[in-house]
């Protein structure tokens, strides 16, 4: 792996970070792991490396922001096998914590650690979804054997008690007692700076037409965007009011998306944005949030939308715990009619931003990397 990006190490004997991950990609996890990084690197005694194991991306994570963290690439797609590139530097050196929070990885670090290759006093895997909600057959099985590699981790971490409960399910018996619910942190001080820049012209216009409902996400099937189509259509159905619905994010349903929206008459209501390094202007800016995964680990973007005080939000039942969100409405299916109805009272009922303030101040980045390191925080 090639170093890029780096910081001078200031002097004095410094306590050594690794976090790992497949692609410097925009996503869940990936801001995670680099909300732990900036975290440590924020701590004067921590010196702290992201080691990114496929290629340099253009479109990469950015959050938050700060100095201190040094990145480095391998090659490629980041894709299997190349987890192998972090053997020359774990053989190096020895670390205070490894942390990643994909399977591949932890699977791999866990393994490594079990022969001697990886040397840290602490080793942190969390898991980044419920892997066997989603996937079953040849890649289920491939998953199954990744799991039983676990055990040799100090701490093995989920994101919601329902996780931890499927987790029981394909973990190792000796690494039960590894498992801690630790529920993810946002950075609510960056979001609120971020959240205040100024909209392109043509959001603007868009924003001033009509009230939008926003959705952000990857454009895959996981995700149901095309759910969120038919919320809106079923809102047009019973005239509640002239909204507009933006889309945030990239992927291969994008094509597919656009000509559902002309099918259903929508195309003039249906904002696609793309793939926005900064999207918290428009969640700023929206009238309500709009979630309509099939199966998520744990949705940081209701975080980040509470974090941009947009003054209703409304989720499909999608994850655990989602009901220790103060002000979230949550549907009992993964239905566009009930949907519909959870927005329109949201609407109706005003602001709720109020209420999501101890929630985020409980999940803060400190605490989330405290607990980490083993401290206590809240749970």
């Amino acid at each position: 792996m090639r170093p890029q990006r780096s910081t001078p190490v200031r002097p004095g004997c410094k306590r050594r970070a690794l976090v790992a991950l497949p692609l410097e990609l925009t996503g869940g996890a990936e801001t995670i792991i680099n909300l732990v990084a900036h975290e440590l690197a924020s701590r004067s005694e921590w010196d702290v490396e992201i080691a990114v194991l496929g290629r340099q991306l253009k479109q990469h994570i950015a959050y938050p922001e700060g100095n201190g963290v040094r990145l480095s690439y391998g090659y490629g797609g980041g894709k299997i096998l190349s987890e192998f590139f972090l053997v020359p530097r774990l053989v190096r050196h020895r670390y205070d914590l490894v942390f990643s929070s994909h399977t591949r990885v932890n699977s791999f670090l866990a393994a490594a650690r079990s022969v001697g290759v990886v040397r840290t006093s602490r080793l942190v895997a969390r898991e980044s979804t419920v892997l066997l909600d989603r996937f079953t057959g040849v890649r289920g099985l491939a998953y199954r054997m990744l799991y039983s590699t676990y055990g040799s981790q100090d701490m093995i971490v989920a994101q919601t008690g329902y996780m931890k409960r499927k987790l029981t399910d394909v973990l190792p018996q000796g690494a039960f007692g590894k498992l801690s619910i630790v529920p993810n942190p946002v950075d609510v001080d960056f979001i609120g700076r971020k959240s205040v820049d100024k909209l392109s012209d043509q959001d603007t216009k868009i924003f001033a037409e009509r009230p939008q409902i926003v959705w952000c996400g990857r454009l895959i099937d996981v995700k149901r965007p095309k759910m969120a189509i038919d919320v809106l259509a079923e809102l047009k159905k019973r005239n509640a009011g002239d909204f507009g619905l933006t889309m945030i994010g990239a992927g291969p349903m994008d094509a597919e998306l656009r000509v559902y929206a002309r099918e259903q008459g929508l195309a003039a209501r249906v904002n696609f944005a793309g793939h926005r390094d900064n999207p918290f202007p428009l969640f700023r800016a929206a009238k309500a949030g709009l979630l309509t995964s099939i199966s998520e680990g744990f949705p940081n973007v209701i975080l980040e939308m509470m974090a941009c005080g947009v003054p209703g939000i409304v989720t499909t039942p999608c994850a655990g715990d989602l009901h220790l969100l103060p002000g979230i409405e949550i549907t009992e299916k993964f239905d566009a009619a009930e949907l519909a109805s959870a927005l329109m009272r949201v609407i109706e009922t005003g602001d709720r931003f109020s209420l999501y303030g101890k929630a985020l101040t409980r999940r803060s980045p400190r605490a989330f990397v405290d607990r980490l390191l083993g401290g206590d925080g809240p749970a």
